[in-house]
């Protein structure tokens, strides 16, 4: 009897790589479904690439957007339907407030609990869940793998281990498609996991990707919910207002001003096909948080 695998597509080339991976060599040992959470903050270039992928390779995506405010906790879409302005993003920020790197929900909540919500509706228990993850970024591996039935093809001895991503990059390259998209601007418009030197060139060239998290600053900076502010006073802290995505509490205002005088040069990863030192920087900003170029879904990231 086949063991049942939800295979986490996240968009990006590493999940893709993976995905087509397993569709290719482990069709006999599981039955296989395939998931895309959309966050309505995805780049339009991830959107197309997830569809091809699904074309090309033959593998059905399940299109699915958060909903925190049904028992579903998800809906289904599709590349057509998918949103394309925030929408799921700012259920969850009306509900749970503005995330940053102290009140790091979102990815929680826009991937992981619809994802397992789709999961659980499909397939029951138990099933196991794949993650993109390769053997350069171990770290992101979630400290709750074994309990939550997460395997990491990328780095396990069991699928296809020792995947870095110069390896992605080359298999990519050979391809008549890829996801057109630099390596520092990955799959959400301008996720705050990022460098600041990543956001201020992200700002530089595109600063209409800063348009949602800068209306979101404007409606919900002042909101918390009355769960945290109990928390909050319970343990005697406060939150200086008004509420910010970006670290050092910046705004996404003052990211789109610092922008128009900055020039920030980044190596695009994305072209790296050979294993090489990243450009060194003086800059202590020039480090992303957890999962700063693709927030995937498990992983250490809360």
């Amino acid at each position: 009897m086949k063991k049942k695998l939800i295979v986490s597509f996240s968009g990006g080339e590493t999940s893709a790589f993976m995905s087509q991976w397993l569709w290719q060599n482990r069709t006999d040992d599981y039955e296989m479904l395939f998931v895309f959470a959309n966050t309505g903050e995805e780049r339009e270039e991830t959107l197309e690439f997830v569809q091809h992928c699904s074309d090309y390779f033959g593998f059905a995506v399940n299109w699915i957007e958060c909903e925190p405010g049904c028992k579903e906790k998800y809906r289904s879409v599709d590349f057509k339907t998918a949103s394309r302005h925030g929408e799921p993003f700012e259920k969850v920020i009306r509900k749970y407030g503005i995330p940053n790197i102290a009140l790091p929900h979102c990815s929680r909540e826009l991937k992981e609990v619809p994802i397992s919500a789709f999961s659980k509706n499909r397939f029951g228990k138990p099933y196991y869940t794949a993650i993109g993850i390769r053997s350069d970024e171990v770290d992101r591996i979630s400290p709750f793998a074994q309990k939550k039935k997460l395997i990491y093809p990328l780095i396990s001895k069991t699928f296809l281990p020792g995947i870095m991503k110069p390896d992605v990059n080359l298999y990519w390259s050979k391809m008549p498609f890829r996801l057109n998209l630099k390596g520092y601007e990955g799959n959400c418009k301008w996720c705050w996991k990022k460098s600041k030197r990543k956001l201020l060139r992200i700002a530089k060239d595109t600063p209409f990707a800063f348009d949602f998290p800068q209306r979101m600053e404007e409606l919900y900076g002042n909101f918390i919910p009355d769960s945290r502010s109990a928390k909050l006073l319970q343990d005697g802290k406060s939150i200086p207002f008004p509420i910010t995505f970006f670290r050092n509490h910046l705004s996404a205002k003052e990211i789109l001003q610092m922008a128009q005088s900055a020039n920030p040069i980044i190596r695009d990863e994305s072209r790296a096909y050979t294993k090489q030192a990243t450009l060194s920087f003086d800059d202590t900003d020039d480090i992303d948080a957890v999962g700063g170029t693709s927030c995937e879904v498990f992983s250490d990231c809360r």
